[in-house]
């Protein structure tokens, strides 16, 4: 039986309320040669609802990498974080990482609290972000087991 989990692409929810910056996103997604698909959703409230798998959202992937803004219109990134480890959602094999303008250390260290796997300055640089991006699928790769 043959698994087509090595062809399998990177599931990525990206979480931004701006739509410069989620083109900016987008664009250095395209550019950068790895298999994904994105899907974008712009508050607290659409990035649970799709991360429960709830309502318009029940046939969602389940993401390998989420993409978290923290400045949402109906609340913080953070918020995203705490209702997920507060509920019955398997996060184990999710990468979180934060995308931020703010420059508050004590941000930082509540995200690092947390357990986020990466803490990316806005405006974003496409090497940086880019970096970030291959060495998760790398990592999910290698995580993957391929079926022969």
């Amino acid at each position: 039986m043959h698994s087509g989990s090595r062809f399998k692409p990177m599931e990525i929810l990206l979480v931004e309320d701006g739509l410069m910056d989620a083109r900016v996103t987008i664009h250095s997604l395209r550019r950068s040669q790895v298999h994904h698909r994105l899907t974008l959703v712009r508050s607290v409230s659409e990035a649970i609802k799709f991360l429960r798998q709830e309502g318009v959202f029940a046939r969602a992937p389940k993401p390998d990498l989420l993409l978290l803004d923290l400045n949402l219109p109906d609340g913080s990134g953070i918020d995203v974080i705490e209702l997920l480890q507060n509920s019955d959602v398997n996060t184990e094999a999710l990468t979180t990482v934060v995308l931020t303008a703010n420059e508050d250390e004590c941000i930082r260290e509540r995200c690092n609290a947390l357990g986020v796997h990466d803490y990316i300055r806005k405006p974003v640089h496409e090497d940086e972000f880019m970096r970030v991006v291959r060495d998760h699928k790398r990592l999910m790769v290698h995580s993957t087991p391929v079926l022969a």
